[in-house]
């Protein structure tokens, strides 16, 4: 449940024994060889691989979920992963993820504790922040887990689950511990922190205003809650008192290891080429959904976030696909069954593949889409979602300011991230060009009501975080609905009017024969490992069947 990284463990092992120059004391057998390892594992050993694991699995880790959210769907050259699509998921599904986040909340911890006892605050600090954003993933995905007991190995081997608002409560002091030991810290007590930290280089600034977002994503998170309401006033209040602000244009939390051709950022390796060249997946396509909802307003950023498809269905009619014009960009519908016969155009080269690069090779500040390059950064947090969630909190008045001009910031950000040529110019003139067309899909003036304005917000927020953090888009989609399918009844067609008239963008459900619910799930059940090794702790509800659907995550109205 709580196991330190080995692969970290053997690595900085190979780099404390190289340092130590094969001395005659370091293979001395009257030592504990355990505690050899803990005094050869400093801060700066383990700060480089834990970052770099964080930021993967923020790119890569939650694929599943764009497939959920209507950005991605599988071409149908594939089985169809029957668990995923029916909704239908059990105790093995998404396992991974709980003994992963935990896994690297030890690597962090085991950091903090390393860098304690040798006065590296600054290091004390990012670890901090770093384990607490783990911690919120945790209970963002199943609600109550371990955490006043967790990460203490043979000391605690069977934590207590600890209630899911207490802890995100207490996430938010950790936090604020860490911001006032950066802004304190002697960089020249950190050892090698220039170098080890993959992030920011050690700049305390941009460290304080990543902190600050984290602490308004999980602020956000809860604030649809009526009783909820003053607790994140008063919070985000303390953070806008601090000073330092948030992440800007421009300012991604994003890991820029030594990435090499061999040895590629995960995500262009995953999504876009591998590391000889070769196209990375056939598997994931563009989803119709999406699609249409930027066809339906001529949203330039469509061919970023897709790729043009390779051949041409020549306009079949029977396909129920995209059909909307442009059709060189077209999406499957996800859970739609494999019939080549009824169906032809499902695979392959007649579905968009997943935006970036035409041609593998150096990630720059001009490539395009999502997959960019083998060296591009990984990002924890994007400058993208930094916007939108400074546009929801002016809007609903917990920061002051011009809520149109963030909100127009927000999309506009988005252009500059995908590297559209001309960015500003491009979105300026298609957001007039909206304007100009009365669409109350673009055009911040046309809501005039608090509801129509969050409504806004969310769609345009689901366009511009597609298919780069999709667990923070189904916080949204499930803190704006309550968990309840808002499905459009012509999926196919979002024709004229407001698309998703509700508080949140229609997410049509899958159409696998095997879904018996109308509900997309609100949360995963927790690990079989868990029930097997800690199951006194392990809460009734989150467990069986159904509770995917009921089971609630705290935040959620």
């Amino acid at each position: 449940m709580k196991r330190f990284n080995k692969v970290m463990i053997m690595g900085a092992l190979v780099a404390a024994v190289v340092g130590s120059g094969c001395k005659k004391s370091f293979f001395d057998i009257n030592k504990d060889p355990n505690n050899a390892v803990e005094s050869n594992i400093t801060a700066d050993l383990i700060a480089p691989q834990a970052m770099l694991n964080s930021a993967n699995r923020t790119g890569t880790g939650y694929a599943w979920l764009n497939m959920w959210l209507g950005y991605w769907a599988p071409s149908s050259g594939f089985a169809p992963a029957v668990e995923e699509q029916s909704y239908n998921i059990n105790t093995a599904f998404g396992a991974g993820l709980f003994s992963g986040l935990m896994d690297n909340a030890y690597d962090y911890q085991f950091m903090e504790n390393q860098a304690k006892a040798t006065g590296q605050d600054f290091y004390v600090g990012i670890a901090k922040i770093m384990k607490s954003n783990n911690f919120a993933q945790l209970v963002d995905l199943y609600n109550n887990v371990p955490y006043s007991e967790a990460l203490q190995g043979l000391k605690a081997i069977r934590p207590k689950y600890d209630d899911a608002k207490s802890i995100y409560e207490d996430l938010i002091k950790q936090v604020d511990t860490a911001i006032s030991l950066i802004k304190s810290a002697d960089k020249n007590k950190n050892d090698k922190i220039a170098t080890a930290d993959l992030m920011f280089g050690s700049d305390k600034t941009l460290w304080i205003k990543f902190a600050n977002t984290l602490k308004l994503r999980w602020l956000i998170n809860q604030s649809n809650r009526a009783d909820r309401v003053s607790y994140v006033t008063a919070e985000i209040a303390k953070i806008v008192a601090e000073g330092s602000g948030f992440l800007l244009a421009g300012q991604d939390a994003a890991v820029t290891p030594t990435y090499t051709t061999d040895k590629p950022n995960a995500y262009y390796n995953a999504f876009g080429f591998t590391s000889v060249g070769n196209p990375a997946t056939s598997y994931y396509r563009g989803n119709v959904v999406a699609i249409n909802y930027m066809k339906v307003i001529n949203d330039p950023r469509l061919t970023y976030y897709y790729k043009k498809i390779l051949r041409d269905p020549a306009g079949v009619l029977t396909e129920p696909l995209t059909t909307l014009p442009p059709k060189n960009v077209r999406g499957n519908q996800y859970g739609l069954p494999i019939d080549n016969n009824t169906y032809p155009y499902q695979a392959g080269d007649w579905v968009s593949q997943i935006g970036g690069v035409d041609s593998p090779g150096v990630y720059s500040p001009t490539a395009k889409g999502l997959a960019k390059g083998y060296n591009q950064p990984m990002w924890v947090i994007t400058s993208i979602e930094s916007l939108w969630l400074q546009a929801e909190a002016t809007a609903k008045g917990f920061i002051s300011g011009d809520a149109k001009a963030a909100y127009k910031n927000a999309i506009q950000e988005s252009f500059r991230w995908l590297a559209i040529p001309n960015w500003s110019i491009e979105f300026n003139n298609w957001y007039n060009s909206q304007v100009a067309l009365g669409n109350k899909n673009v055009d911040w003036d046309l809501n005039t009501t608090t509801a129509d304005k969050y409504r806004l917000i969310m769609f345009q927020k689901y366009l511009a975080m597609n298919g780069i953090d999709p667990l923070v888009v189904w916080n949204d989609f499930r803190r704006s609905t309550g968990g309840v399918a808002q499905v459009d009844p012509e999926p196919t067609k979002y024709a004229g009017g407001v698309v998703g008239a509700g508080t949140y963008p229609y997410l049509d459900l899958s159409l696998n024969p095997g879904r018996s619910s109308q509900v997309i799930p609100v949360r995963l059940l927790y690990p079989q490992r868990e029930l097997e090794l800690n199951f006194a702790n392990v809460p009734t509800v989150g467990v069986k069947s159904g509770d995917q659907f009921t089971a609630k995550i705290w935040w959620m109205p």
